[in-house]
């Protein structure tokens, strides 16, 4: 079972190996912000590239969901959610010099995959890519940009 913050360990690693800047990033279950926040510089622009994340599980001990994997309306809500905060970064106020890139990242599994593959020309016109994690890897990241 991959906790939200698993997920996001995969997901900073992949980026790292990608050239880019960790620049903030969620390393406890009680947070506030973006779940990951990371930069990149290329020869023309800087790009930043803000991600929300979730897990298989609560990964809150009290919960009656720890260890429980969430069922299909659950991770419904939670990708709805994701998408929302997104929404919310990409409403941002934004500074000329950056160009910003938005993701979330989720656990690589069949009601995951289902339910995005329903979303995906939607990601694909508002540029969201999903980076899916399996185990403590990124097995595939689905883009309309490069990453």
């Amino acid at each position: 079972m991959l906790f939200e913050l698993d997920v996001i360990d995969a997901v900073c690693q992949d980026l790292v190996e990608r050239g880019y800047m960790i620049i903030n990033r969620k390393k406890e279950i009680k947070h506030s912000g973006k779940d990951v926040i990371a930069k990149k510089t290329n020869s023309n622009n800087d790009i930043r590239l803000f991600i929300e994340a979730i897990g298989e599980t609560s990964s809150d001990s009290s919960s009656k969901r720890y260890g429980k994997p969430f069922d299909r309306s659950q991770i419904k809500v939670h990708i709805s959610e994701l998408l929302f905060a997104t929404a919310e970064t990409l409403s941002m106020p934004k500074l000329d010099e950056y160009i910003y890139k938005t993701a979330i990242a989720i656990p690589d599994n069949r009601d995951h995959r289902e339910l995005i593959n329903k979303i995906k020309p939607f990601l694909d016109t508002i540029d969201i890519a999903v980076f899916f994690v399996k185990g403590s890897k990124v097995s595939e990241i689905i883009s309309s940009w490069e990453v």
